[in-house]
């Protein structure tokens, strides 16, 4: 059985691998996301994260960060180039950094999501509560000690009320009125994006919970 393992990669290092990728699309999301962690991160910090196979080859590739007081495993950029797609590495490198940020105590995870990565993070069982200022789908969750293993049981089985926890503010301030001020094209694809994602969906009900208090 192959063996995996994450390695965290150096701007440096994190060039040299990219410059290895051979499809166009990929290519372009990899230098988006290096651009993007210039302007707001510091790689001395934290850098991106590489799904390694026992030959040293990189197959997946992931940004995030835990936060100072790991109240927060965000996620940004995740991308596998298409010579490595369907292959279950996505899902593989989630689970490992979810693993991490366990051991680390973190309580939540928070991410974005676009239209067309829906699919794939409903299917692991994450839920959204709104759209945030650019259209994005924001995700903001409890993370369970048995990590990305547990987020579809836990979403199954708990209220909404318990999955929001102590973060209602936070996430509303997040969300609040931005479906509102989607142009006439992205309001035509969030349409079909909640119609699919059903109970996914909970952006009613997070409105519902505010207006309880």
């Amino acid at each position: 059985m192959p063996l995996y393992r994450l390695e965290i990669l150096s701007r440096d290092a994190y060039i040299a691998s990219t410059a290895l990728i051979q499809d166009s699309e990929s290519i372009r999301f990899a230098d988006q996301s290096l651009a993007w962690w210039d302007r707001h991160f510091s790689w001395n910090a934290q850098g991106c994260a590489v799904l390694c196979d026992e030959k040293n080859g990189h197959l997946c590739y992931l940004f995030s960060k835990i936060d100072r007081y790991s109240e927060y495993l965000t996620l940004y950029n995740l991308f596998t180039p298409l010579a490595e797609q369907r292959k279950g590495y996505a899902t593989l490198i989630l689970d490992l950094i979810l693993a991490q940020a366990v051991e680390k105590h973190v309580k939540r995870i928070t991410f974005s999501s676009v239209s067309t990565s829906l699919d794939f993070y409903a299917l692991l069982g994450f839920i959204y509560w709104g759209v945030n200022d650019i259209g994005d789908y924001y995700c903001n969750l409890p993370l369970p000690k048995d990590g990305l293993e547990g987020i579809l049981l836990m979403t199954q089985n708990c209220d909404h009320k318990m999955l929001i926890g102590q973060s209602l503010a936070k996430i509303y301030a997040k969300v609040d009125g931005n479906e509102s001020r989607l142009t006439p094209k992205q309001l035509l694809i969030y349409e079909a994006d909640i119609l699919k994602l059903g109970a996914n969906y909970a952006h009613l009900k997070l409105k519902s919970f505010k207006e309880s208090l």
